[in-house]
């Protein structure tokens, strides 16, 4: 497989693409950097924004447009008008923390985790769940490095790791209420033999697709917590993938260049690009925020 890096620079903390099928576009953020990015396709022609702080992920908006989820809270984007607006906080009694992986539900809840900024050994994570009237429900607690969200293409199953655990969760889901039932361990890894799990998207087969940070590549993971497809890739570091293109075939992944000495970056331009290989599966599409 031939992998692209179509960025045109490097991201210190590139994370959280998001394919808009309306837009034929992807959007992905720079967390350290403070900057949104949409490439176009095919043209791959970028532009992008400075953000108010480090947004640890973006969605998209049924209303139009983003939201993103940063150290304040939630904001939405318009992208026509460059404007940020606040609509929610997040965590004003935490301000050591801020926003790390999420993605909204079928029904349009959104779904975050947040990670220590300081020290990402520190258990002072948390997970939430924000509804579509901006309501705010802390789901749990004593979380280092939230990562993994998806739902399985039936709505019936979430994932979730937190990254210093070593494993993968998977919880039985009801979409219609938002809840979970009683977690089962799904994939055990370990972070310094095959990096460690770090973003995650889903594809129509019910296949749980994971960018491994340091181990420089993206694994498909069966139904059974097997892997059965590896894609190599030219960056130490990816950080999450995502299906996007006409036929929801092309994987687009991004990556960091953060804590890699000189040498390294020289030699390896690709870490903190944004990477895209095309593949022969189908993914599934991700879900808006309905607030």
């Amino acid at each position: 497989m031939d992998v692209i890096n179509i960025a045109a620079e490097p991201a210190s903390l590139g994370e959280s693409p998001v394919w808009s099928a309306e837009e034929s576009a992807l959007y992905w953020v720079d967390i350290n950097g403070c900057r949104l990015y949409r490439a176009d396709y095919p043209s791959l022609k970028i532009q992008s924004w400075e953000t108010p702080s480090q947004a640890g992920m973006i969605a998209l908006r049924s209303k139009g447009g983003l939201i993103a989820a940063m150290v304040e809270g939630i904001y939405a984007f318009d992208p026509v008008g460059g404007d940020w607006q606040h609509l929610v906080g997040l965590e004003a009694g935490q301000p050591g923390n801020r926003p790390n992986d999420g993605k909204c539900d079928a029904a349009g809840r959104l779904w975050v985790g947040t990670i220590n900024i300081e020290d990402h050994m520190q258990p002072t994570g948390s997970f939430y769940r924000i509804d579509t009237d901006l309501s705010v429900e802390k789901i749990a607690g004593g979380i280092r490095i939230p990562n993994g969200l998806a739902w399985s293409p039936d709505d019936t199953l979430m994932y979730h790791t937190d990254t210093r655990s070593g494993m993968v969760r998977r919880h039985p889901f009801d979409a219609d209420t938002g809840t979970l039932g009683a977690e089962t361990q799904f994939f055990a890894f370990d972070s310094r033999e095959i990096g460690g799990v770090d973003g995650a998207a889903m594809d129509t087969g019910g296949g749980y697709w994971v960018a491994l940070y340091g181990g420089g590549r993206v694994v498909r993971i069966n139904g059974d917590g097997v892997i059965d497809r590896d894609i190599p890739l030219p960056a130490k570091q990816p950080t999450m993938p995502c299906f996007g293109g006409p036929e929801m075939k092309t994987l687009f992944v991004t990556s960091a260049a953060q804590n890699l000495d000189e040498a390294t970056l020289a030699a390896e331009p690709d870490n903190g690009g944004l990477l895209m290989v095309e593949t022969d599966v189908t993914g599934h599409p991700v879900h808006p925020f309905r607030g």
